[in-house]
């Protein structure tokens, strides 16, 4: 496929389709979602009354996100947005997570057959611990500890906002095996779900914002898997040893980025039509001037969308032609989340007082948006990633 920020006409109908009932089906449960901390009750009626493919996990043979000629992460970017136009709560009750990801990135061709490709073809769900109460975006400073005892490793230590962990097959944990290595000591170990001394200590936490995610804390008590899980570990004495963790989880958290990036997006031009919409029904309470005004301020918002847009397309893009750039994924991830976030606020106060009530979802969005330029790599982190691209040096 050449480039081109064009999409075909089968995608983009694709895209109309997803949104307009994400929009009509999905939207009225936005609040009691973030209320309840939780999916709607009804929520698989909901999505049985999807008319397209979504790539549903939840019940056998569900029928997968159908694909396009642009590629797999492209058609990723058209739905992750047309999803999240209507709200942010549908997302995790379809989405893999990425700790298969990592599998896909730093495990063997044994580990890959066990682990990812299960994952892969029956849509089931991995989650990725990294993230612990004393550090985010600086994977240098992992604490939990994985110790080698006979045929077995231990893990102690802790994890926070766990994405998915509760619905997962597994969990693919980042544990250090040598402190005095730094973030070269780090590796990546594949930790089921009924593994003694894997504890959950929250199964959701308390948060801003996605309050209907689950997101959660684990803590890690003499937790024992075999050498095996250990990613990119073999058996074989003659097989080079494993890779940094550090590694595997840039390249994991790389390739989703952009997706990430389309989901604020999503967000940001439903907030910025809900506006439009309402101001237009006012219009005539507006001098000419003031009506100018705020017609060149939503155009201006509208530019912004698309510019993080076309940053998106062209990550993945070259995700999907086989030359990943995490220097494309970090500029799209540095970019949009931000600027989203700016568009709601701005959408907010062209409204007054009731921008900010629950009476809209727009403070709602706001709250949402915010985590989207915090995790998997803060948007400073990003912006320092696009910096060292620039300036020729290897981005991490």
């Amino acid at each position: 496929m050449p480039y081109s920020f064009t999409l075909s006409k089968s995608l983009a109908d694709y895209g109309h389709i997803v949104r307009q009932w994400s929009t009509t089906q999905c939207r009225p449960y936005a609040r009691q979602a973030d209320t309840d901390h939780a999916p709607p009750s009804n929520w698989k009626e909901i999505l049985d009354s999807a008319p397209v493919g979504i790539g549903r996990r939840d019940i056998p043979h569900g029928e997968p996100i159908p694909s396009f000629e642009e590629g797999h992460w492209v058609v990723g970017l058209v739905f992750s947005e047309a999803l999240n136009y209507g709200d942010v709560w549908v997302g995790p009750l379809l989405g893999s997570g990425i700790g298969h990801l990592v599998v896909k990135s730093m495990g063997t061709p044994e580990q890959i057959e066990k682990w990812y490709r299960p994952v892969a073809e029956n849509r089931l769900s991995a989650a990725f611990a990294l993230t612990e109460p004393h550090f985010g975006s600086d994977t240098s400073l992992v604490a939990t500890t994985a110790t080698r005892v006979g045929d077995s490793w231990v893990l102690n230590g802790s994890k926070i906002y766990c994405s998915g962990a509760v619905d997962a097959a597994y969990i693919t944990v980042f544990a250090t095996t040598d402190k005095s290595l730094g973030r070269k000591g780090i590796s990546a170990f594949v930790v089921p779900l009924d593994t003694t001394g894997l504890i959950f200590t929250k199964e959701n936490e308390s948060k801003l914002g996605i309050r209907s995610w689950k997101t959660s804390a684990l803590s890690f008590d003499d937790c024992t898997v075999p050498l095996g899980n250990r990613l990119g570990w073999s058996a074989d004495p003659s097989h080079p040893q494993p890779s940094s963790g550090h590694g595997g989880a840039l390249s994991a958290l790389g390739d989703n980025r952009p997706k990430l990036s389309a989901m604020a997006i999503g967000i940001g031009q439903a907030a910025l039509d809900v506006a439009s919409g309402l101001l237009n029904e006012r219009r005539a309470g507006f001098t000419p001037q003031r009506w100018s005004a705020i017609q060149i301020e939503l155009a201006n918002m509208a530019t912004a969308l698309e510019r993080g847009r076309r940053l998106n397309f062209r990550a993945s893009y070259l995700t999907d032609v086989g030359q990943p750039d995490r220097a494309a994924s970090a500029a799209a991830k540095g970019y949009a989340p931000q600027t989203v976030e700016r568009v709601i606020r701005r959408c907010m106060q062209l409204l007054g007082p009731e921008g900010a009530s629950t009476d809209l979802l727009l403070e709602k969005w706001y709250r949402d948006v915010k985590i989207m330029d915090i995790f998997e790599g803060s948007g400073q982190v990003q912006r320092i990633l696009v910096g060292r691209g620039l300036m020729g040096r290897t981005v991490g």
